[in-house]
């Protein structure tokens, strides 16, 4: 069955880093797009090939709106994101499609929730974490774990920042597998910040969003350590 796109519109677009752009687009003929907060759209595009669109994590939270955001790192050898930062500009028409996916938060939240990502894995995360804080879904620790490579390339971080000041059960824990001598925070990869915070005997829904590699370790760990499959769910990006 075919998917029904509706038109979208670039109003804005915002350079996080030098490799990840924030696409900010309106859907006119929406009085509200409706999602819940992890799902990702649908992007058609004018490129080459018999799969002409792309999907992308929406990074904004659901507040009754017909606005979305999109955070996406550019891929060297991709001809989405070729189209998308070389000849996308504000005011141009995008075809989005409804939301999708089920990488979305329990009905209740009853535990903590470990948000474990990588590069812009962060995007359906940040949808998640925005929407339990402002929504007030819930009073449990929320721990976000981000790891990247240098310091120049943690996203959100002014915002993330804000919010861990703004709201005491939110915690962030950015960690740089390289970066220079004064970074004085966490060092090394993401795996040993939730064995640290949780090792196996606290109660917690896991996510993981990011680069293969990491979901691989990271859900072998967690099973390891105890905790059930369904206290893990997952998203890869290629």
């Amino acid at each position: 069955m075919a998917l029904d796109y509706y038109n979208g519109r670039v109003y804005n677009i915002i350079d996080e880093t030098k490799s990840v752009k924030r696409f900010f687009i309106e859907l006119p003929e929406l009085n509200e797009f409706e999602f819940k907060s992890g799902q990702y759209v649908k992007v058609d595009m004018p490129i080459e090939g018999k799969k002409t669109y792309r999907q992308y994590s929406i990074a904004s939270f659901p507040n009754g709106s017909n606005k979305i955001e999109l955070c996406i790192v550019r891929n060297p050898t991709g001809l989405g994101t070729a189209y998308l930062f070389d000849e996308v500009a504000i005011g141009t028409n995008l075809k989005i499609s409804k939301a999708l996916g089920r990488f979305v938060l329990p009905e209740k939240i009853e535990k903590d929730i470990a948000f474990i990502c990588t590069g812009v894995g962060i995007a359906p995360f940040r949808s998640m974490y925005l929407d339990i804080l402002e929504n007030n879904l819930s009073k449990n620790n929320i721990h976000l774990i981000f790891g990247t490579r240098q310091e120049e390339d943690i996203l959100y971080r002014k915002e993330i920042d804000e919010l861990a000041i703004k709201y005491e059960n939110f915690h962030f824990y950015p960690t740089l597998s390289r970066g220079d001598s004064n970074w004085a925070g966490r060092r090394g990869y993401v795996h040993s910040v939730y064995n640290e915070l949780f090792n196996g005997e606290k109660p917690a829904h896991f996510y993981l969003c990011g680069w293969d590699a990491m979901i691989k370790e990271a859900r072998q760990n967690l099973r390891q350590a105890g905790y059930a499959r369904r206290d893990v769910l997952f998203e890869k990006y290629d």
